[in-house]
């Protein structure tokens, strides 16, 4: 269950929003895709001339309040539909106002029936029957803790955020307006973008397009209006995170990654790890890294338990070892052991690569171990070709004495 709340000053265009007067049928009675399901000092004996006319009333006892219309649309999760009948939503409906301070007020709740989704709309006079204001403060976070509390009161499906809609479900404008949000909740969690310009050419590339909202006669940006296939919707319409302040804050804390490594960051510093083969980094070991120390990680999974992680900062890439870089170099009959041979990779994901299985996977073979003896100081990589080479000349100068 999820609550969205709007503010506004006209009650007749909200009335009419909530009971779809722009559906109503060509005789002019209304259509079948709502139903006012519960009100309160609000009469509808003439349908919404009098419900409006019962709000207006009441704005009457505080003129001055600039925003008395009160706008909540409640949101279930599609898979609650055989949980929640309209006495069920009523119930929910009512103890939501009441948590949320919606009390001793004209309201209307109206459920509508054009969604594969139960939901509902609750329009209430922000004046009480007393004149006085319902209060605001921390709506929206309130709004968020009592939905998340009779989700779970109700037994209902949490649902994490829209990212969760089937779009294929949808049609027209709203079927459009999540099509943009997946589009720009995609371009606010790539890390990889720092700047407004790049935010916009991704979602270019995604087929939506950006307008600005001026100041009245300066360039200062306003606000956002994202477009897509002849369809305009203000930031406020697709997600409140998405606003063009909202958006500049967050990309502030982006930083670029290096052009030739995503190890490290545009300015030389090494973007930190936060786990390896299986193990959680602690704080300390991930600053370590970061700092470009070398750092002892046990309980990794696979042959080697413990290894030792430094970044490369010619290669740009972390390095893996199997004994600590840092050490005092053994003696090369410790080496041929393969102790100290470096295991690099450049994805933690990927683990160590089919290169370094030769040497870490299924255990090192005592020619290679002999090889290794003759030459100290290679890397894994340098090793392992040049041992291959010689193997194959060695096989191809075999060939030619038969």
């Amino acid at each position: 269950m999820m609550g969205k709340i709007t503010k506004g000053s006209s009650f007749g265009g909200c009335v009419d929003y909530v009971t779809r007067k722009k559906k109503d049928n060509p005789d002019g009675t209304p259509c079948s895709k709502w139903r006012i399901i519960d009100l309160k000092d609000v009469s509808d004996l003439d349908g919404r001339e009098n419900i409006i006319a019962s709000f207006e009333d009441n704005r009457a006892l505080n003129p001055r309040l600039k925003n008395p219309v009160g706008h909540i649309s409640l949101n279930f999760h599609a898979d609650d539909k055989d949980k929640i009948d309209e006495t069920k939503m009523v119930e929910i409906a009512r103890k939501y106002m009441e948590r949320m301070g919606i009390v001793d007020t004209p309201y209307i709740i109206v459920q509508h029936l054009d969604k594969d989704y139960p939901h509902c709309h609750i329009v209430f006079s922000r004046i009480d029957n007393h004149a006085e204001t319902i209060s605001d403060k921390n709506d929206y976070k309130r709004n968020k803790d009592i939905c998340l509390d009779l989700t779970k009161e109700y037994g209902l499906h949490i649902s994490d955020n829209k990212r969760q809609t089937n779009v294929n479900k949808l049609r027209g404008n709203e079927k459009i307006r999540y099509e943009i949000f997946n589009a720009v909740d995609d371009a606010w969690n790539d890390n990889s973008i720092s700047t407004f310009e790049q935010f916009e050419a991704k979602l270019k590339a995604s087929g939506v397009g950006v307008g600005y909202k001026f100041k009245r006669g300066s360039s200062e940006v306003q606000g956002l209006w994202y477009t897509r296939k002849g369809k305009r919707f203000p930031a406020s319409k697709i997600d409140r995170r998405f606003s063009y302040g909202n958006i500049k804050a967050h990309l502030g804390k982006n930083r670029p990654l290096h052009p030739q490594s995503k190890w490290m960051y545009a300015d030389g510093t090494i973007v930190p790890i936060r786990s390896y083969k299986g193990v959680q980094l602690t704080r300390t070991q991930i600053n370590d890294y970061v700092a470009g120390k070398t750092i002892r990680v046990d309980g990794c999974q696979g042959n080697h338990p413990t290894m030792y992680i430094k970044f490369d900062p010619d290669r740009m890439i972390p390095g893996f070892y199997s004994s600590n870089p840092d050490a005092p170099q053994r003696s090369t009959s410790t080496q041929s052991q393969g102790a100290g041979i470096t295991l690099s990779s450049p994805s933690f994901r990927a683990g160590v690569q089919d290169d370094q299985g030769f040497v870490s996977g299924e255990g090192i073979s005592d020619d290679f171990k002999l090889w290794l003896s003759r030459h100290p100081g290679l890397s894994i990589d340098e090793a392992l070709h040049r041992y291959r080479d010689e193997q194959k000349a060695k096989k191809s100068m075999k060939g030619l004495r038969l």
